[in-house]
């Protein structure tokens, strides 16, 4: 299904207050503005590889605020704490692990990662 109908559906046409893209993919970054209410806002927190085109004329038409957010500003030492505390378990992300030893080839594979994977990591010890 297509976010869009999705969206239309639950909302009766109307759209929804706020789209977060966080993927970063050109194609859905492109999107945001089809799902959005009139008078919305749309955030854009991936960092896509490469620039990305949208509709400043979509953007317009729904009167729409549009705001960046740089994902990892301020947000470490929480991180940190939340899984030291075992609040969250970040375990199941990991799917892929590679030795110290190994380190070019998880880069290498990171640069290129298949769509089973979520995270990678380098085990140090």
């Amino acid at each position: 299904e297509k976010v869009v109908d999705v969206v239309g559906k639950a909302t009766e046409g109307w759209g929804v207050d706020i789209v977060f893209e966080c993927s970063g993919n050109e194609k859905a970054a492109a999107a945001v503005f089809e799902p959005l209410c009139p008078g919305g806002t749309v955030v854009y927190v991936g960092i896509p590889l490469a620039p990305i085109a949208y509709s400043i004329a979509a953007a317009q038409i729904k009167e729409a605020r549009v705001e960046h957010v740089f994902r990892y500003a301020h947000v470490y030492p929480r991180a940190i704490a939340l899984m030291g505390s075992g609040k969250i378990d970040v375990k199941p992300l990991i799917t892929d692990t590679f030795g110290f030893k190994e380190s070019v080839a998880a880069f290498d594979f990171a640069v290129q990662m298949p769509s089973t994977s979520v995270k990678a990591q380098i085990q140090l010890g």
